[in-house]
């Protein structure tokens, strides 16, 4: 690691030039061709020097002494963006030879770092559709090996990667398991609700990242969280092939976390939303929170999935019983594996 000291501008300045990345991106490019910064105690500090060698060890050194992103000049974040659209590609046209569970990792690995990139740049359609192809193409492959979902889910869930990268390919990776396990849709729709849950939560890049660390947000953070999911639909509406019911879908996500508001408030649930809801609806909406609960967040620590299944009795099991017997003994099945 490199330590030089630089003028007051020069530093000044940094804010406007550099990017900040998932420090773990650094992984599938050798070396930088400008310098690597940290932000530490308010300041930029220059961490890896032009053309130095990136090594496992560095990115785990970063990782534990400074935080899980670092600030990269535009040309190399624009050479990083490009890398990891070309591996995604190249590995989304090899995922079955070789070793399927390791192959479908690296391609969940490298489609939550992409999905990183997305946030920051919402709007760019190219971007957009390579994230919406390669999630796609990871659905049908996983529809085909259902042997390895459990693997790929907790594969995932030892990441380091920040919750809001996590959450969304987790809990479809759980949705299209369990809604194979039922046996009710098609392969086709299957892929569908696998992708509204991926999708459902793009609207979060509206959302400055500092709040997703508070455990306690004032009225105008609960109302910016709460248009997140409006939002999704807005930014994927027409920019990629969903259907209506899938818009719905993510537009709707929530309405399982305002029942359960109700039910703690004391209060009878009621919502004007334009949708009907259906099982595919609840249960994207049940395992968003089911997983939500089960992982860590930086303010407060996980549940067990028996605390998570018990809240979602309340809101779940009287509209939809034989579902709900099913998603407790999929969770056993899913756990033990």
């Amino acid at each position: 690691m490199i330590i030089n000291r630089e003028s007051a501008v020069s530093k000044n300045r940094l804010n406007l030039k550099l990017k900040p990345v998932f420090v773990g991106q650094l992984m599938i490019l050798e070396s930088l061709e400008e310098p690597a910064y940290a932000f530490s105690e308010g300041h930029f500090i220059p961490i890896l020097a032009s053309n130095e060698g990136i090594t496992p060890h560095f990115i785990r050194e970063y990782a534990q002494n400074y935080n899980k992103e670092i600030f990269l000049f535009e040309k190399d974040f624009q050479i990083l963006k490009e890398k990891l659209r070309e591996d995604l590609t190249k590995l989304t046209r090899s995922l079955s030879i070789g070793d399927i569970s390791k192959n479908s990792s690296r391609h969940i690995n490298l489609l939550t770092m992409q999905m990183g990139n997305l946030y920051k740049d919402p709007f760019n359609d190219e971007l957009l559709n390579n994230q919406f192809q390669n999630s796609k193409n990871l659905s049908n492959f996983l529809l085909t090996n259902k042997s390895i979902h459990s693997d790929v889910y907790h594969n995932l869930k030892q990441q380091s990667y920040h919750y809001t990268l996590k959450q969304p390919l987790l809990s479809s990776i759980m949705v299209l398991s369990f809604l194979q396990t039922l046996g009710i849709f098609s392969d086709k729709e299957n892929q569908e609700f696998f992708l509204s849950s991926y999708f459902k939560d793009i609207g979060m890049s509206f959302i400055p990242r500092e709040k997703f660390e508070l455990s306690h947000l004032t009225d105008f953070d609960k109302l910016l969280f709460s248009q997140h999911a409006e939002n999704s639909m807005k930014i994927l509406e027409g920019r990629v092939p969903l259907n209506q019911t899938q818009l719905n879908i993510i537009k709707n996500h929530h309405y399982l976390n305002h029942k359960i508001q109700a039910l703690a408030a004391g209060k009878k649930f009621t919502s004007d939303a334009e949708f009907i809801t259906g099982l595919e609806s609840a249960m994207i909406s049940a395992i968003d929170i089911l997983v939500a609960m089960t992982n860590d967040r930086p303010y407060r620590d996980p549940v067990s999935f028996f605390k998570a299944l018990e809240l979602l009795k309340k809101v779940l099991a009287d509209d939809y019983p034989q579902e709900f017997k099913a998603l407790v003994v999929f969770i056993k099945n899913f756990l033990s594996k």
